[in-house]
């Protein structure tokens, strides 16, 4: 009685461990998932405004702008006044007046038609032809550990645009440490380029060069009939070429590399309507379009081989229209981002690779100057009503939507759209490329090859050893097999990256050959058993044979080595990674999916063959023996009866299987040269999630855009290894109830 009263304890104790266990494994399962998905769950959430704040002006500004904090602001007002304003009250900090706009010998005030901005710098083009240059700079000082921002403004010299005091009407200004371009349109529709250069002269010496130059006729100004104005004009950072926004809606492009000899590299129909706004985003590759339908691109050079220069001006993003003209571009200095301003007061801050328009602003009346904060979570607005308009925003993932990552996208550098993966670049301009496609197909790839190697042999394996093995070498084989599965994938991938890839590589021709020649030889020791005297066959063990079959398959793998060479110089004309390449258009890399799927597929097989084998040793006795007693031979009972019992462990077993390739990282990492390309090829390279996570996730900034893009990598391998194994489950359930009525 105290005996059986302890074993009930014992099994309430056992049932309790058990559940609170399952429990347990539940519970870390849902919270694991809870974890990544709140990681994950930013990404997709919009920008948002954060701060909103109006100041009045002292009259209609034509530039603004901000420190980096924004604490401090400046506005630049047509007569040439600079008023800093404090964004915490309002007030104003310092004023400074132009010294070039005075004019002492005249009661007229000269007037500031248009602006360019190069960073710090800002050239003012006048009324009267003369162009200004300003320097502001925002400089840090800490007085009793509080910061205090203090304003600093410099002037240069004036110029003039031309000789006739005729105003300037739209001015565009960048410049480097060697050489200055300044491209002026004046009001009779004059196009004027001013260069400023040094040039280094012996022994260690410097000259100015300076050139003024009428451009005016590159573009046919007024040509015909269609008396073609030019409205904006745009010069890039490289300070080479030059995009002149026209009435007609046409884009000119002028290279201006060499100032003495600029030339017309092409025309461009960009719009139905006028140009109204032109802007280069980061990285001075692709031009912001606004016209005056309210229309927003951005365009691109695109390698055209049908072109004289063989590159042509082509529309890439297409944003989402204001619905009146557009007035303004300005461009974020930390990503792809900006912002268009249109005539009806509307305010858009974009995108241009994820192709969304992230905010919808609004002003009372007409936007005078545009202004994005140096860190890109500002946006600020003059309006003619002298009111500057603040708004912080939060817009931390912008460049991330569903297209980005799963879409093909026009990037960039790139003839097309296509499925890119590449998180860090060399530049601070760089454009992150997010697709997870490419990862996606490279875990596809490796997986498949893996199972294509593991799935047969471990099935087949399984199938000898249960079926034809004589017990006393399956006491030996089978644990020796279940022992593989215990090697660190780690040493593995060390294995295969630096001795089997190696390996490959040298012997591929043999292992062209081998397959034929392994299968010649299983058929010639198949010939020899049959001619084997009685007597010596006696000799061995009924499920031994295959001990038997072992040299004829080592001499087969020889003699493909041997004849390797042979067999390259007679059909691969002496060197088949040549071959390859000219032949089938193949790029052979040492590290490529081959590896993998041998040293993959040898980190599977373990796991298939143990829960096969096991599946099939358990299948009843009985339906082995009414086969056999029917006349059946072993080999058809072991097909028609064992395989058909034994499919759901079977099923498991691979299942479980296609678990470890799909979630395997330190092989893949090891294995392949990580290249996340689209490709099938059999002799490249891949890179998938898990590999892809365990490479990018230490240099990831924490909580960035990055970061949280990996942690959506793992959820998208935890969902979809949730969802095999359930539909697995499922399966084998049914095929379970099916098979158990044999």
């Amino acid at each position: 009685m105290k005996g059986l009263k302890k074993r009930r304890n014992t099994d309430k104790a056992a049932h309790w461990v058990i559940t609170l266990g399952g429990a347990a494994t539940i519970f870390v399962i849902l919270a694991l998932f809870v974890f990544i998905f709140i990681e994950v769950y930013p990404l997709f959430k919009g920008a948002k405004v954060i701060k909103h704040g109006t100041f009045p002006l002292h009259g209609e500004a034509v530039s603004i702008g901000v420190d980096e904090h924004q604490e401090v602001a400046y506005v630049i007002y047509n007569n040439g006044s600079i008023e800093f304003i404090a964004l915490t009250n309002g007030k104003v900090l310092k004023s400074f007046t132009i010294e070039g706009l005075k004019n002492p010998s005249s009661v007229l005030q000269r007037k500031i038609t248009c602006v360019s901005k190069d960073n710090n710098r800002l050239v003012l083009g006048t009324d009267d032809g003369r162009i200004l240059t300003v320097s502001i700079h925002f400089l840090e000082l800490f007085e009793n550990g509080k910061r205090i921002i203090s304003p600093e403004i410099s002037e240069g010299e004036s110029v003039w645009s031309n000789d006739k005091g005729e105003g300037n009407f739209c001015i565009t200004s960048k410049g480097n440490e060697n050489k200055t371009v300044t491209v002026v349109c004046t009001k009779s529709g004059k196009l004027v380029l001013l260069s400023e250069e040094t040039i280094s002269t012996l022994p260690g010496g410097t000259e100015t060069k300076k050139i003024i130059k009428d451009i005016t006729g590159l573009i046919g100004i007024r040509e015909l009939e269609n008396k073609l104005e030019v409205t904006v004009i745009a010069l890039d950072s490289f300070v080479e070429n030059l995009y002149v926004g026209t009435s007609s809606g046409d884009i000119f492009h002028i290279n201006v590399r060499e100032s003495e000899n600029p030339f017309l590299r092409e025309r461009v129909k960009a719009s139905d309507a006028a140009i109204t706004a032109l802007g280069f985003l980061l990285g001075a590759v692709s031009l912001v379009v606004g016209d005056n339908g309210g229309g927003v691109n951005t365009w691109m050079q695109v390698r055209d081989e049908l072109s004289t220069f063989g590159w042509s001006l082509k529309k890439i993003h297409v944003l989402e229209s204001h619905n009146a003209p557009v007035t303004a571009v300005t461009t974020s200095l930390r990503d792809k981002g900006f912002v268009t301003a249109a005539s009806n007061g509307t305010i858009h801050l974009n995108h241009s690779t994820s192709e969304q328009t992230l905010l919808h602003l609004e002003t009372k009346s007409l936007p005078t100057a545009v202004s994005f904060s140096p860190k890109a979570n500002g946006v600020f607005v003059s309006d003619r009503n002298g009111i500057l308009f603040q708004w912080g925003i939060s817009n931390p993932h912008p460049e991330v939507t569903l297209k980005i990552l799963f879409g093909s996208v026009w990037y960039e550098g790139y003839e097309t759209p296509e499925f890119i993966w590449q998180s860090t670049g060399g530049t601070d301009d760089f454009e992150p490329k997010l697709s997870l496609v490419p990862l996606i197909f490279g875990t596809i790839k490796g997986t498949l090859y893996a199972m294509l190697i593991a799935v047969p042999i471990g099935i087949f394996a399984a199938l000898y050893t249960s079926q034809f093995l004589h017990n006393s070498l399956k006491i030996i084989i089978k644990p020796v097999i279940e022992i593989m599965a215990a090697l660190p994938s780690v040493i593995l991938g060390f294995i295969a990256g630096l001795w089997l890839a190696p390996l490959i590589e040298r012997i591929f021709p043999a292992l062209v050959i081998m397959p034929f020649l392994i299968t010649l030889s299983i058929v010639a020791a198949l010939f020899a058993w049959k001619i084997l005297p009685v007597f010596g066959k006696g000799l061995y063990k009924y499920g031994i044979e295959a001990l038997f079959l072992i040299p004829f398959v080592i001499l087969a793998v020889y003699v493909s080595i041997m004849l390797g060479g042979s067999f390259e110089s007679l059909f691969f004309r002496g060197d088949y990674r040549d071959w390859l390449f000219n032949i089938l258009g193949l790029q052979y890399d040492q590290r490529n999916a081959v590896v993998v799927g041998f040293a993959m597929g040898f980190a599977i097989i373990p796991l298939i063959f143990t829960l096969s084998e096991d599946a099939m040793s358990n299948v009843p006795g009985s339906l082995k023996s009414a086969s056999l007693a029917l006349g059946a031979t072993p080999w058809q009972t072991a097909v028609r009866i064992v395989l058909p019992a034994a499919s759901p462990g079977i099923f498991s077993a691979i299942m479980i299987g296609f678990g470890r390739a799909v979630g395997e990282t330190m092989i893949v990492l090891m294995a392949t040269g990580n290249t996340p390309i689209m490709d099938w090829n059999l002799f490249n390279g891949f890179r998938a999630l898990s590999a892809n996570i365990a490479v990018e996730i230490p240099e990831a900034p924490f909580g960035g855009t990055l970061y949280r893009v990996l942690f959506l990598a793992a959820l998208l391998l935890f969902v979809t290894t949730f969802i095999v194994n359930t539909a697995a489950e499922l399966v084998r359930q049914k095929m379970r109830v099916r098979y158990s009525k044999l």
